[in-house]
């Protein structure tokens, strides 16, 4: 089956923000820990977030140029992805605070919301997807 145009357009902004947002982030990670300057840290920490608003962008112009019922099926997803989302983060901060899980440093379960929630996303579309397939 061939890709429709709004696939291609999607992909085309989708993977380079992508690629961008690997960079960044390798980048953040070699140099964030070897530079003294404060202002330069911050620009460091939050030059990934320029790819990660692209991807975004990207996700809501498909949503946008999509028929119906692929309009139906991204959002369905994006809202079961955000529950789930936020049941789980708030599920594991009550376990971090009630001591029942240790040694999860709050930098790390806080920059892990984003890509949970795109996972989340990616395998509820996937489930929904396939449910519509068996009708």
């Amino acid at each position: 089956m061939a890709m429709r145009p709004v696939h291609k357009r999607y992909l085309k902004r989708f993977l380079p923000a992508m690629a961008g947002y690997v960079a960044l982030i390798a980048l953040y990670g070699w140099l964030v820990p070897r530079t003294e300057s404060v202002a330069l840290r911050t620009l460091l920490a939050l030059l990934p977030m320029v790819p990660v608003v692209l991807v975004m962008r990207a996700m809501a112009l498909v949503i946008r140029e999509q028929d119906e019922l692929e309009r139906q099926i991204d959002l369905q997803a994006l809202a079961v992805a955000a529950l789930l989302t936020s049941c789980g983060f708030l599920s594991f901060g009550l376990l971090l605070s009630a001591e029942v899980v240790q040694g999860a440093p709050a930098e790390l379960v806080a920059m892990m919301v984003l890509p949970c929630f795109f996972w989340l996303f990616g395998m509820a579309k996937l489930v929904l997807v396939l449910r519509l397939r068996r009708r």
